[in-house]
């Protein structure tokens, strides 16, 4: 059975597109998708009490014209095991996700695939900034987790889950299936939900200033990920 969709993973985000259409096609939503990633883990650098997500879509909202947006917090209950990839599958299954059973699945096929996948480790690494000096299993300071998956039905409308929590765990081989519990998790889950559009008409003047400025960024960031019935390949995507 061919698989319906394909799989990017661009930084520290999912990007999960039909497989019939080709990457190629999605250029400017991965190219957007990467700046404003590139943006906000600067200016939490810079200030660490920067909320990511807020500044991750404050250059998105200049091109990506919200439709819905939410958010909801919860916290973790004692005896309860639950993992990112179960509370995207719930976001997808609230929202109007076209095709949200095809694209629950694939989350789910994601989630099954051996933390050995370079893919996977790509995204791992960009899902939690480690330092150097940090060894073991468990950190101090808890350091957050941050995962967002982008579902593209057509290159220019995408609905996007978000996904942060603070853990003083390594996050495992492959995090989308890791199991958390609460007393591995420091304070509440925060998932943030939306809906947008691209404007050709705000986004066609700085394209090719966009492409310039993210080309070189490609090789550490970005990967293509195509799911088989038996297994998985990953590519490194180039810049056109």
């Amino acid at each position: 059975m061919s698989c319906e969709y394909s799989v990017l993973i661009v930084g520290a985000c999912v990007v999960i597109i039909p497989a019939a259409d080709g990457a190629a096609h999605y250029k400017d939503l991965v190219d957007s998708v990467l700046l404003a990633q590139l943006i906000a883990n600067k200016k939490i650098e810079k200030a660490p009490d920067v909320d990511w997500y807020n500044a991750y879509v404050e250059f998105l909202d200049d091109y990506w014209l919200r439709r819905t947006r939410a958010r909801q917090e919860w916290l973790i209950t004692q005896d309860s095991v639950e993992s990112v990839s179960d509370w995207v599958i719930a976001a997808i299954s609230q929202g109007a996700v076209d095709k949200g059973g095809a694209t629950a699945a694939t989350v789910q096929r994601l989630a099954r695939l051996s933390g050995n996948e370079p893919a996977m480790g790509l995204l791992r690494d960009h899902m939690q900034k480690i330092s150097t000096d940090e060894s073991g299993d468990v950190l101090a300071p808890a350091k957050a987790v941050r995962l967002l998956v982008v579902i593209a039905q057509t290159p220019t409308s995408l609905t996007s889950v978000y996904i942060e929590l603070k853990t003083r765990q390594i996050i495992s081989a492959n995090p989308l299936a890791q199991r958390h519990l609460a007393e591995d998790v420091q304070g509440s889950v925060c998932m943030r939900y939306a809906s947008a559009d691209l404007s050709g008409i705000l986004y066609g003047p700085v394209r090719d200033a966009i492409a310039l400025k993210i080309r070189d960024r490609y090789q550490d960031n970005v990967a293509m990920l195509t799911l088989t019935d038996d297994a998985s390949t990953m590519e490194i995507c180039a810049a056109d």
